[in-house]
């Protein structure tokens, strides 16, 4: 189960993110950075309307889950994304009828909330009862219609309310293949167990995730207000394609592992469990420590390829900052983030996030003034370090292999130094230079995961040279050898 749900969300996570930076690539070019800024500045609203009015409720159906209640379960859980629009909903209405935004901001506000809420909710309920196929056919279609909706407003001469609606309505077609098969359970009777359920997890979660969502949009909000909104579109590009770049893998790495861990867990077997996310602890670890090497190797020549030419200078100045400050949040988000769904209580996620907010507004509201988006990028880096520290020092329940940690940094900054080096040394092209620059990460992290027989892509790779059948079909019930500790 966790090769197949792995193959096919990092099939889908790549597919996505492939199409989202080819969406960056389009909408830096079509776009000026006054239109691109703008449309941030909707999503950052509405991402923090949604933490705080509805990403509590797939969190919540993720961890109280059973299968034989799965029909009331899930008609709780449409119950509840309904009452969680109308709150959003109102919230935009009242800041637009006080005179905080226009009716029309307000608006593609209210609908990015509803896009985020109706997509999140509906592939967390089918993540949850393991459905990945369907998970990775509306993760596909999302990015698709991106590019389609949002390429088609720009050359008709939309603006950035224009675009910030056609990415919030990608959001609400793709996920209507997960919702009509949802849809047969919404008829099941109103059962107050299930509320009292949902809420009595969720409730804190409310805090904890308008939190985050909050403290990972300040630096933008005041960035906005400070510098404009034209330089707000340069840096959320940057701070977006970094998100894509080291977020695709992870995410696909916490999609499939948690899900499979946390079944085995509610099933009581908590040796698997442990396994697997001690697994996933290595991959998340060698994504991004080979990540962040390949960001700060290539980084010129992937701001040449990704931005279009408004971009590129301020991409340039803030990137080495934002691969920090996104590594953390990776770290954080998709792997120690994830113990709320193993009996850690969030307050751990509610204290970093205050503690991310705290840092960033302090940082931000003293250096943007003076460095603009230089200010940015440090203060959005200090927050997201404090947050990443409070889960570190609190221990939370998710498995920590250090001498695995440790290992995977020596790799991958002896890979950094050996680049640097071919950098200084080597007198051919620059065309050569990043050929063997190239070839130097990929052996390293081909050398990591194959010692770690990370995910089992070791395992896969034998199976696939002596043929699939010999592999067998243990893939449900076999982690690793038991002499093979992989520490």
């Amino acid at each position: 189960m966790i090769k197949t749900h792995t193959f096919l969300y990092f099939g889908s996570r790549l597919s996505a993110a492939v199409a989202n930076l080819a969406a960056l690539a389009i909408f830096s070019r079509l776009a000026g950075s006054e239109v691109y800024g703008g449309s941030i500045l909707v999503f950052s609203c509405g991402f923090v309307l949604f933490g705080f009015c509805g990403q509590w409720l797939g969190a919540a159906f993720f961890a109280i889950y059973r299968p034989e209640e799965a029909a009331r379960q899930v008609a709780t859980l449409a119950r509840l994304a309904i009452a969680a629009a109308g709150t959003a909903g109102l919230a935009t209405a009242v800041a637009a009828s006080a005179g905080f935004a226009t009716w029309g901001f307000g608006a593609a506000v209210f609908a990015t909330v509803l896009g985020l809420l109706l997509f999140v909710t509906v592939t967390e309920a089918e993540r949850t009862r393991l459905d990945a196929g369907w998970v990775a056919i509306m993760y596909i279609a999302r990015s698709a219609l991106i590019i389609i909706l949002g390429s088609l407003v720009l050359l008709l001469g939309g603006g950035s309310l224009a675009l910030a609606s056609a990415l919030a309505g990608a959001n609400v077609i793709a996920a209507l293949p997960g919702l009509f098969r949802l849809g047969r359970s919404f008829a099941a009777r109103r059962d107050r167990a299930a509320s009292n359920e949902f809420l009595n997890y969720g409730w804190p979660l409310v805090i904890a995730f308008g939190a985050m969502a909050l403290g990972q949009n300040i630096d933008r909000l005041i960035l906005a207000h400070v510098a404009g909104i034209g330089q707000l579109g340069a840096y959320g590009a940057t701070s977006d394609f970094l998100k894509q770049g080291f977020g695709v893998v992870c995410e696909a790495i916490t999609l499939a592992s948690v899900s499979v861990a946390k079944d085995a867990a509610t099933r009581g077997n908590s040796a698997r469990a442990q396994l697997v996310l001690e697994d996933a602890f290595r991959a998340v670890a060698a994504t991004i420590a080979f990540g962040v090497v390949f960001m700060t190797t290539f980084s010129s020549e992937i701001v040449d390829v990704i931005f279009g030419p408004d971009y590129r200078v301020a991409a340039r100045a803030v990137m080495p900052w934002l691969i920090g400050a996104n590594a953390a949040l990776v770290l954080r988000a998709f792997y120690f983030g994830q113990a709320i769904y193993f009996g850690q209580s969030s307050r751990n996620e509610a204290v970093a996030s205050l503690s991310m907010i705290m840092v960033t507004a302090v940082l931000g509201f003293t250096l943007i003034p003076r460095f603009d988006v230089y200010g940015a990028a440090m203060a959005a880096t200090g927050g997201q370090l404090a947050a990443c520290a409070v889960f570190a020092a609190s221990r939370p329940r998710m498995p920590f292999p250090a001498a695995s940690a440790v290992s995977i940094l020596g790799v991958a900054a002896a890979a950094l130094a050996l680049a640097a080096l071919v950098d200084h040394s080597f007198s051919g092209s620059s065309a050569a230079k990043d050929i063997i620059k190239l070839l130097v990460l990929v052996a390293a992290g081909l050398g990591v995961v194959w010692h770690y027989d990370i995910l089992g892509l070791r395992d896969v790779a034998k199976g696939l040279a002596h043929g699939w059948p010999d592999q067998g079909t243990n893939d449900e019930s076999t982690t690793h050898p038991p002499s093979h500790s992989r520490r």
